[in-house]
């Protein structure tokens, strides 16, 4: 009959073949679709080294805007680039990145101003910054430039023996001020003893381990720029400064006379030693929230509490040393070894560092009456002195401000000085060296094995298939 042959064996073995290719095409067309849609990935890398750091997820997932970011390549040079900027668009709907060849489109070029290949630019709200590379730090920075707009700067005292800014030696302070530009702050050096007031485009002020003491008109210039409603981050090493400690004490907060010691073992693990105290207990607060599975090293220190309540001032601890730490009035090291004295010890968790705040009342009219054009203002963090001070300069400078969660901690401690408080995060982590080291024999037997034995076990059984089939 004319349809036999729609039931031979070949016509069914025909449309089964069919089938499965129709089921395979489609199979693999909805897996690209998906894919295409629902870019997701997975980060095996120890210290998820190909992922967003918790900083730049907080930043894209607290945007009220589109944010476009923009990139001027060659076309074959876009993979590396793209490579950086597809985990901004899966983090957040709201973030589009569009790849521009400015050979290919030299009216975008011209109206971006775009005058080198690797440029990249993020536009958002009207306004518009340029990253200085794809990595992710430099294109977050450039993000929150973008999104903040307004210039910060971190003010550095100097003239008492304090950290220098310039200093790359190990004991400076060159490190601190490369991060604190890095996080979008101008940075600049004043002398409060040259000037009777702090300068006023001063977002806050650094007081980095002085050596010298504070002279009183000094004291009472810092003091008045503080109760006035200024930020100040002060550190303080031990056997120093006298008058600043006094100072403090009128707000709250009781710096010691004394070294903190910690001579457990994990603390050397880190890379410190008996005089470097480890921190892995952190109090509940914005600056120390992030930094929970963090530990950082504080070398020198001394410790910082909460003293006598003060009134209009909240005081609140920070975090702590080790149970095996302890702290002495009185530091003694005989022949290299360290010489105890109970009666001058105080055992551990010693505290190194405390935030305080305190309100400060609204600017009066000129008719002495509070002003009333702003009734919310009490309510404002504009209006309130923030301090932080630590026990510690030490961990701040170059050899210790990339170690364990230091640097992260020293940001954290600007950004909530500044009312920053959306980038106190963990910022983008740094590709970890993590060399094979292997000896000479195990270089031969790795030799053998890849570059003679795979290629030799593949001819055995080439042969040996030939052989059963000949």
């Amino acid at each position: 009959m004319a349809w036999d042959w729609v039931q031979t064996r070949q016509t069914k073995y025909g449309a089964y073949s069919a089938v499965y290719i129709v089921v395979v095409v489609a199979i693999m067309v909805a897996g690209n679709y998906l894919a295409n849609r629902y870019n997701k990935t997975f980060d095996a890398t120890k210290n998820k080294l190909y992922s967003l750091s918790d900083q730049t997820e907080k930043i894209l997932d607290n945007l009220e805007s589109d944010l476009k970011i923009y990139y001027f390549d060659r076309g074959s040079d876009f993979p590396p680039a793209r490579a950086s900027l597809v985990r901004y668009e899966n983090s957040s709907s709201r973030v589009s990145v569009e790849y521009i060849d400015p050979d290919s489109r030299p009216e975008m070029a011209q109206l971006m101003n775009v005058r080198t290949y690797g440029t990249l630019l993020i536009e958002a709200g009207g306004n518009r910054e340029e990253a200085s590379s794809a990595d992710e730090e430099a294109v977050t920075n450039a993000i929150i430039k973008v999104l903040k707009g307004e210039e910060k700067t971190a003010c550095v005292v100097t003239g008492h023996g304090e950290s220098d800014t310039t200093d790359t030696e190990r004991d400076g302070f060159a490190g601190a001020q490369q991060a604190i530009q890095d996080a979008n702050y101008e940075t600049k050096v004043v002398s409060l003893q040259q000037e009777t007031e702090v300068p006023s485009d001063c977002t806050l002020l650094i007081v980095a381990g002085p050596e010298a003491d504070y002279l009183p008109p000094t004291v009472a210039t810092l003091k008045r720029y503080v109760e006035g409603g200024g930020r100040a981050l002060v550190l303080l090493d031990p056997d120093s400064s006298p008058a600043l400690a006094e100072m403090l004490g009128g707000w709250g907060v009781r710096v010691r006379e004394e070294t903190v010691i910690d001579l457990s073992p994990v603390g050397q693990f880190f890379g410190g030693g008996p005089l470097s105290p480890l921190v892995a207990e952190y109090q509940a607060h914005p600056i120390t929230d992030p930094m929970r599975n963090t530990a950082s090293l504080f070398p020198m220190a001394r410790g910082v509490d909460a003293g006598d309540a003060v009134a209009g001032w909240d005081v609140q601890e920070l975090f702590s040393t080790t149970e095996g730490s302890f702290a002495t009035a009185e530091l003694k090291v005989e022949d290299g070894e360290l010489v105890r004295d109970p009666t001058t010890e105080r055992e551990g968790p010693i505290t190194l560092a405390i935030a305080a705040t305190h309100a400060v009342a609204p600017v009066a009219a000129a008719s002495g009456e509070a002003s009333e054009e702003e009734p919310e203002a009490e309510d404002s963090d504009e209006n309130e002195a923030r301090v932080v001070v630590v026990g510690s300069s030490r961990f701040a400078r170059n050899y210790a401000l990339g170690r364990g969660g230091n640097h992260d901690l020293f940001l954290n401690m600007l950004n909530w000085l500044s009312s920053d408080e959306d980038l106190i995060s963990i910022r983008p982590k740094d590709p970890e060296n993590t060399p094979l080291n292997i000896s000479a024999s195990q270089m031969t037997r790795l030799f053998l094995f890849s570059v003679l034995g795979i290629p030799l076990v593949i001819i055995l059984f080439g042969i040996r298939v030939w052989w059963v089939r000949r």
